[in-house]
């Protein structure tokens, strides 16, 4: 049988791009007597309630049917897409094959946002295909009775779980997943085809639209390149995919974002330049009368570093003129600390607004939880690319930036983290340290562990505090910057507290 997996970047919501490179993808296939598209490759993925519009659904079924065209010469094609049968809709696999279509299965386990468009169907089905007996899935099954699974399933990017997706099955198996990043969900594809043994005998390039190809007459050599990953890499890797998937498909070609000379707003830096080149960055540095030297000289070496440009625009003048028109004297209080903040969001929002440039937030998983962050100030942005790393992973990404030359300079790495808008301000006047905050958050909100038994594993800290500090920062995280969810269970995406 001689396979052709397409590892498909859709764009969601837009039917008449992703038609025309799916067509322009089977009328060009020579070698394959089967070709497969990813779930919802015509639609794109989470198009949320485009779902309920008729006429979006007819314009999917129009192409349907010109795939169905496409598969009298002799090509049959597999593509999942949103199936309306009445006054239902499913999601749905479906082959096409002499000119004809047929329904090989509609998901049965659905996710809760699925539940708001979609009807559950009955499952993985079997079918004889040239001989085998194969089974199509939209969702993951632990084990079946078959020769050759073919699994849709929507399997989106984790540091945690990248290898963890295989195992020994006694069955072949052909994954099929897109590439895109859409609706904070980042799909990293890795398609590939499995021997019995869980082994992968070739696989696509995670992040990276592609076609690949398996002959089941030809005896090739296992696949081990997955075992030379590094999740860091990985992760590195994939927040660049979703910020130029992001740009491209939105429009930017332009970013700016604030320096502050501290590690998070370092690594967002780096990451912006790989992925839209660091003559289309532009870093502000915005220092006030609690700056540091350090917090610009160290924006400015990291600028010269990467070679994009850096503009600083002290705050001072600003914050005076707050104080002496509006405010009539100063407190040295919260507000004040938080003023600060604001002024930076207002000058950041404001180049965002005239030159057409996509606003970064920097702070990460750690801050977000926590609600160490001011509103309308650091928060402003677009998008989030760390929203969801711990600051303890932060540093490791930041070391792995810097494995082969220095990029983000050695200071900032190593100075204690400050907010700066106090004297002698450190993160840890707030907060415990990150090591033991990593530590909580992941045990309670992520592995849902009892506060009682988190304090016999983490004997000594401060653990009702800062489970009580996270839920009383909800009202703060539903007014946030949009992230990418990078783990099993993430800010971004997955847990959700009462505000009250």
């Amino acid at each position: 049988m001689k396979t052709a997996i397409i590892q498909f970047n859709p764009k969601t919501a837009d039917i008449r791009e992703n038609s025309e490179k799916i067509k322009n993808f089977i009328i060009g296939e020579k070698e394959a007597e089967l070709i497969i598209f990813p779930a919802f490759s015509i639609t794109g993925i989470n198009c949320c309630d485009y779902f309920l519009n008729s006429s979006f659904i007819d314009a999917q079924n129009e192409t349907l049917n010109e795939i169905m065209h496409l598969s009298k010469n002799g090509k049959d094609i597999i593509i999942g897409f949103a199936e309306k049968n009445g006054k239902q809709l499913f999601s749905s696999v479906a082959i096409f094959s002499n000119g004809e279509k047929k329904i090989l299965c509609r998901k049965k386990a659905l996710t809760q946002n699925e539940k708001k468009y979609f009807n559950s169907g009955e499952g993985p089905s079997d079918i004889e295909y040239k001989g085998r007996l194969i089974t199509v899935s939209l969702e993951n099954i632990p084990m079946c009775k078959t020769d050759i699974l073919i699994n849709l399933s929507l399997e989106n990017f984790q540091m945690d779980n990248i290898l963890k997706r295989l195992k020994n099955k006694n069955y072949q198996e052909i994954r099929v997943n897109p590439v895109c990043f859409s609706g904070s969900y980042l799909y990293d594809g890795r398609c590939y085809f499995s021997n019995k043994k869980g082994e992968k005998i070739i696989s696509a390039k995670a992040f990276e639209e592609c076609r690949i190809f398996y002959d089941d007459e030809i005896n090739y050599q296992l696949d081990n390149n997955e075992k030379e990953i590094n999740i860091y890499d990985e992760t590195i890797d994939g927040i660049v995919f979703a910020l130029k998937d992001f740009c491209q498909k939105i429009g930017f070609k332009k970013i700016v974002l604030g320096l502050s000379g501290g590690i998070d707003s370092a690594l967002t830096a780096v990451l912006a330049c790989k992925a839209i080149g660091s003559q289309n960055v532009i870093g502000i540095t915005m220092p006030s009368e609690y700056s540091s030297s350090g917090s610009v000289d160290d924006s400015v070496e990291l600028a010269d570093n990467l070679g994009m440009q850096c503009i600083n625009i002290p705050i001072k003048p600003l914050f005076n003129c707050f104080l002496d028109n509006v405010q009539k004297q100063k407190y040295n209080d919260l507000a004040e600390e938080n003023l600060q903040s604001r002024l930076r969001g207002i000058i950041l929002m404001n180049y965002s607004n005239r030159y057409n440039a996509l606003l970064l937030s920097t702070g990460n998983k750690s801050e977000v939880a926590t609600g160490y962050c001011t509103l309308y100030g650091d928060t402003c942005g677009g998008l989030n690319l760390i929203s969801d790393i711990y600051k303890t992973d932060v540093y490791k990404i930041a070391e792995r930036i810097n494995k082969d030359k220095i990029i983000i300079p050695q200071n900032t790495i190593t100075k204690p983290p400050s907010a700066e808008l106090r004297p002698n301000q450190k993160d840890t006047d707030s907060l415990p340290d990150y090591d033991t905050l990593d530590k909580v958050i992941k045990l309670y909100f992520e592995e849902n562990i009892d506060v009682e038994e988190i304090k016999y594993l983490c004997p000594g800290k401060p653990v009702e505090q800062i489970v009580n500090t996270i839920l009383r920062a909800e009202f703060k995280r539903k007014q946030m910057t949009t992230g990418i969810k990078l783990s099993s269970r993430s800010f971004v995406k997955d847990i959700d507290y009462p505000v009250i």
